[in-house]
């Protein structure tokens, strides 16, 4: 899944300006696709030059002007295409986790820290995502979507649980 493909199947969903797809980069996706928003108004920019979407200028009264876009018939069948195609193995990369594994290099109380603050770290997570979760349930969230959501909970729950056990085994070696 590239970037393209996120921005195409979020404005397939309705038209959006670049603020309204960094909210939902920011709220909805961030537990699960690694963009930025700095990366949405080149992709907008290539997408247009390409013929997926296109660009209207809103002119807005006591508020900035701004462009919202709305996909094409190309950009629909383009994003039909990569929806349709084959899923790819998950990329998992964890710099706490890597620690871990070489934790015998680093002193164990150093090391229980490392664990207590990506324990807070996944609870500042979840929080999050059940936050995210109420604000987009009450905004019309459809049953697919909230399967994405469910998921990222289950994650960090299960994330959070391991971690919690690591502790006490680690406590009980004392």
């Amino acid at each position: 899944m590239q970037g393209k493909d996120v921005v195409l199947g979020l404005l397939n969903q309705r038209d959006m300006s670049g603020y309204e797809i960094k909210d939902v980069f920011e709220t909805q996706l961030k537990f699960f696709f690694d963009g930025t928003f700095g990366m949405i108004y080149p992709i907008l920019r290539k997408l247009e030059k390409e013929g997926l979407i296109q660009k209207k200028h809103v002119v807005q009264d006591l508020k900035p002007n701004k462009n919202v876009y709305s996909i094409t018939d190309l950009g629909k069948k383009e994003f039909k295409t990569y929806l349709n195609s084959k899923t790819v193995e998950e990329t998992f990369k964890s710099d706490f986790l890597m620690r871990m594994y070489f934790g015998q290099e680093l002193d164990r109380d150093k090391m229980i820290s490392f664990i207590k603050q990506e324990i807070e770290r996944k609870k500042t997570n979840l929080s999050e995502l059940t936050d995210n979760y109420e604000r987009w349930t009450n905004n019309g969230m459809n049953s697919f979507q909230e399967i994405t959501f469910m998921y990222g909970i289950a994650y960090y729950k299960s994330e959070i649980k391991v971690l919690n056990e690591a502790l006490e085994k680690l406590d009980g070696q004392d």
